[in-house]
């Protein structure tokens, strides 16, 4: 892989105003039809900023629109199709003129797919030409990568890396040595999926000392968790439900890694707050913002999830009386290696006095919109 250069180039100017009615300025979200991209759309609307959803199908812009959320802000809404994010100027039109990108689109390492075609080289490819648009650009001033706690981890690692959470997972972590170095041909999914989030993190930590046109921004989420309001039944909140949640409240099938917690709004408005330059100057960027609860020191995993779980069969206890809830209290994630400390991501972006929801938080938020719905559909055909 050929790093790209960048042309030494002054920071766009910041747009003056006088009207406090005006937009603070469009936001580029690409892969905002998924789960944190939609919450982040919601949340840049919310407070002011006009977004171009950028998606890769003309049926997501459709879905898009259909969201009663976001009807209200129609006017704040355009839409830019990218269909293969990997070739070259994939994305010079779908950001020419935003103030900020954010760029969440990515691919799971689902078994079938092609280490090299369908996971590692999309990563890649996709970050570098994000990065070219915005420099062709001449606006842009900060964007925003979301990345994932397998950059974190060596893939020959296996599931030994166990749940004492005796390592820290803060702004200043280190990307895995060995993942940051592998390239294709990759072997599986998971090593190509590892490799290339360690490569396209480490890659862009090494820009912080270029004099680019703009400030970059990266994100490492734990795994989001929070009700839709876009879902109406209960075989959908299932479907759409996190892989914790479902380990939890039906003794699904057992998670593989947990790299922290984030309620889905808190993970939005991570994304969201950090492309304030007044909030966070490009000074106090740290290498990561961290999406997730703190986890209290000297709690092992185990001891996390079955908390958890007290909490499920304490606050649904008639949920798991009837059936509705089985509680997966001893079906903790395989490996549970890091302890979240998210104090500096919480100091700079939340507001006073306010943080992330911590898991036990986001489980019951979850397991009450699926109480809720199971009750409502037992009542339509029951006659109540």
């Amino acid at each position: 892989m050929i790093p790209h250069h960048f042309h030494r180039r002054e920071r766009p100017v910041r747009a003056q105003t006088t009207d406090c009615s005006e937009s603070r300025g469009l936001i580029a979200i690409t892969g905002a039809n998924g789960t944190i991209g939609y919450h982040s759309t919601l949340y840049a609307l919310r407070i002011g900023y006009r977004v171009r959803c950028i998606v890769r199908r003309e049926d997501a812009v459709s879905t898009i629109k259909s969201w009663p959320p976001l009807r209200e802000y129609s006017s704040q809404v355009e839409y830019a199709l990218v269909p293969e994010n990997t070739i070259p100027g994939a994305y010079d039109e779908a950001i020419t003129g935003a103030k900020y990108v954010v760029h969440i689109a990515g691919v799971w390492p689902k078994p079938h797919y092609h280490p090299d075609n369908e996971i590692y080289y999309p990563f890649v490819k996709s970050m570098e030409n994000v990065l070219r648009a915005a420099e062709k650009s001449g606006t842009v001033r900060r964007i925003v990568f979301t990345q994932a706690g397998a950059g974190l981890v060596s893939p020959q690692d296996g599931d030994t890396l166990g749940t004492r959470m005796n390592e820290v997972l803060n702004e200043f972590i280190k990307v895995n040595p060995h993942s940051a170095t592998l390239r294709p041909p990759l072997a599986s999914p998971h090593r190509a999926y590892s490799a290339a989030k360690a490569y396209c993190m480490s890659y862009l930590r090494s820009l912080k000392t270029s004099n680019l046109p703009f400030s970059i921004v990266q994100v490492i989420p734990g795994t989001a968790i929070g009700p839709s309001n876009l879902i109406s039944s209960s075989k959908e909140a299932f479907e759409y439900m996190d892989r914790m949640s479902k380990a939890l409240l039906f003794n699904d099938v057992t998670p593989r890694y947990a790299f922290g917690f984030v309620q889905l709004e808190d993970c939005a408005r991570v994304h969201v707050e950090a492309l304030d330059e007044t909030k966070v100057p490009d000074e106090s960027i740290p290498d990561w913002f961290i999406a997730a609860a703190s986890t209290k020191e000297g709690l092992s995993g185990g001891e996390v999830w079955r908390e958890a779980g007290d909490m499920v069969e304490r606050e649904f206890r008639d949920e798991v009386e009837r059936g509705v809830f089985v509680v997966g209290r001893d079906n903790v994630p395989v490996n549970m290696p890091f302890r979240v400390d998210s104090k500096l991501t919480e100091r700079l972006l939340f507001e006073e006095g306010k943080g992330f929801k911590g898991f036990e938080e986001c489980v019951r938020e979850v397991g009450r919109w699926y109480a809720d719905l199971a009750k409502m559909e037992e009542d339509v055909i029951g006659g109540g």
